[in-house]
């Protein structure tokens, strides 16, 4: 998959302490309440003792992050840090429990989730950068970045699946099949999450669909043609020698996202917004009592 100058040079613009910790987070919380379809009461996350987020999910701001998810919130929202509270006047119970998973990776998030209809499991990664892996769901192996509209299927029983016609129908990016100790789990990948009416008419009935929003703020595509992949590509090009770089990022990241120019360009406005209104509120200074240093910024406003 191409790089994304928004997603992965550039990364998540967001509420800190860490990207890998708070934004991963948040996004992991996201997929998870539409996993739930936005309904959960308990919630328990689970950690490995050996892996980073037992001693750290706290002052990284892991849980402010994937407790904002659960509410469906995003990177930015202004009520992060008091989204602990805000989790528990919403009515969702959360319960943190660590346990010897001896997991390779550093950063996994195991999650139990619970309604007064259904329950699921979910295992992530956080693999640096705001950038997530959901890995599998009720103890189905399953791959989920966060960069699709994903639409899951459970069937009652497994079915012959023609992938030509259900791509072509759906008009997917990808469509994947999985078996699970209860039937089959179809997983559709798209632009677009796939409506009741297509799925009934390709599909026929079905045991349940859950419709997974992406997380990243650039979508992927299956079939994607970029100008350049390097930074020597890009210097080799005609144009190189007269448009400034930041054109040539913008054509890229079109190209990258299927985003019009004035998309791109207005995303990056947002972005600039977002860093000169952070760099605002650290100025005019900040108190929050978990903090080992205290207000230090009000130097520069004097300077």
């Amino acid at each position: 998959m191409q790089v994304s100058i928004v997603n992965d040079v550039i990364g998540p613009v967001m509420r800190g302490a860490s990207s890998s910790h708070c934004a991963a987070a948040l996004r992991i919380g996201r997929i998870a309440r539409n996993l739930m379809n936005d309904n959960i009461s308990k919630v328990v996350v689970q950690y490995d003792r050996h892996g980073s987020l037992a001693t750290t999910h706290e002052t990284q701001c892991s849980d402010m992050g994937l407790d904002g998810g659960l509410m469906g919130w995003d990177v930015t929202d202004e009520r992060l840090p008091n989204s602990p509270e805000i989790l528990k006047d919403a009515g969702i119970d959360l319960k943190i429990e660590y346990k010897d998973f001896h997991d390779e990776h550093p950063n996994v998030y195991r999650l139990v989730l619970e309604s007064s209809v259904e329950k699921h499991t979910l295992t992530a990664l956080s693999t640096g950068g705001g950038i997530i892996k959901i890995i599998d769901i009720d103890e189905v192996p399953i791959s989920i970045f966060g960069d699709y509209w994903e639409t899951l299927v459970w069937f009652g029983e497994a079915k012959n699946v023609d992938f030509d016609t259900l791509v072509s129908a759906f008009k997917a990016d990808d469509i994947q099949l999985h078996q699970t100790p209860a039937g089959s789990l179809l997983q559709i990948k798209a632009q677009h999450s796939i409506t009741d009416e297509q799925l009934a008419e390709h599909l026929g009935s079905t045991h349940r669909v859950r419709r997974c929003a992406p997380v990243l703020p650039v979508m992927s595509r299956t079939e994607t043609t970029v100008p350049f992949t390097t930074a020597t590509e890009m210097f080799e090009r005609e144009e190189a020698k007269t448009v400034p770089l930041w054109q040539l990022a913008i054509d890229y990241e079109s190209a990258r996202g299927n985003l019009s120019r004035k998309e791109v360009l207005d995303r990056m406005v947002e972005i600039v917004c977002i860093l000169r209104n952070s760099i605002a509120q650290g100025i005019a200074g900040t108190d929050y009592a978990d903090r080992i240093l205290g207000y230090q910024s009000g130097a520069y406003a004097k300077a």
